[in-house]
């Protein structure tokens, strides 16, 4: 339990860090029942350094709460983009999910999902080792979706958007890592096909999707050029 507290611990800090606040006194409101004794193991661990009311992580601090962070993200990818799970309702496994898997799993699971940018709430996933040695690889052989060739059949690598109304569109209509897609027009709204279902939306939203440059094989596609125009905007 203690080591699970640890962890709870480092993630609360890691989002204050990331709003700028980590005090004392923002930790009260943020997690008014919060426990002392934590803070001093912590402290004991060299995970955090406490100066009066300022708090900072250390670096091997950091870096403990940055791999519990992306696995907490990463899993909400997986809940969402795999299993279709709504947003609301990956937080809890996503919480279990952290403490449980280890970083060579979540590293086959980022490069599964094609090595996301964000979780579905639109905070960023920390890189991983993975992300980094793909870098140059992924950034030759992937483009925005509004690069890609009209009339052929691409494969999603993955969904950047900071706007949640966006993500939650996208994952409903299916376009999610590893899904197939075909542009059917970019004027006056870019047009896609994807299920049989042509899809319309804003420029601003197809440029948040990425696709793999490599053209897909159709041989196991199904898709005809009539369905239900779906309209996406925000």
């Amino acid at each position: 339990m203690a080591h699970l507290e640890i962890d709870e611990y480092l993630e609360m800090l890691y989002h204050l860090r990331e709003r700028h606040q980590v005090d004392l006194k923002t930790l009260k409101e943020h997690q008014p029942d919060f426990e002392e004794r934590v803070l001093n193991d912590l402290q004991t661990q060299g995970l955090l350094k406490i100066d009066g009311e300022k708090m900072q992580l250390t670096e091997v601090g950091f870096q403990r709460a940055e791999r519990i962070v992306r696995r907490h993200r990463l899993a909400e990818r997986l809940l969402t983009d795999v299993l279709h799970m709504s947003a609301a309702d990956v937080e809890k496994a996503a919480c279990e999910y952290e403490h449980m898997v280890a970083d060579e799993i979540t590293e086959s699971i980022c490069i599964l999902l094609g090595h996301p940018r964000s979780c579905p709430h639109g905070s960023p996933i920390p890189e991983g080792s993975c992300c980094r040695s793909a870098a140059k690889e992924t950034e030759s052989a992937v483009m925005p979706l509004t690069e890609a060739p009209v009339g052929k059949w691409v494969r999603v690598a993955y969904v950047v958007s900071t706007s949640d109304e966006r993500q939650h569109r996208l994952s409903h209509f299916g376009i999610a890592p590893g899904s197939t897609i075909k542009v059917h027009q970019f004027r006056p709204a870019v047009v896609v096909m994807h299920e049989e279902r042509r899809i319309a939306m804003e420029e601003a939203i197809a440029r948040d999707i990425f696709v793999w440059k490599k053209e897909v094989d159709t041989s196991s596609i199904n898709a005809g050029d009539a369905g239900s125009l779906s309209a996406h905007s925000n």
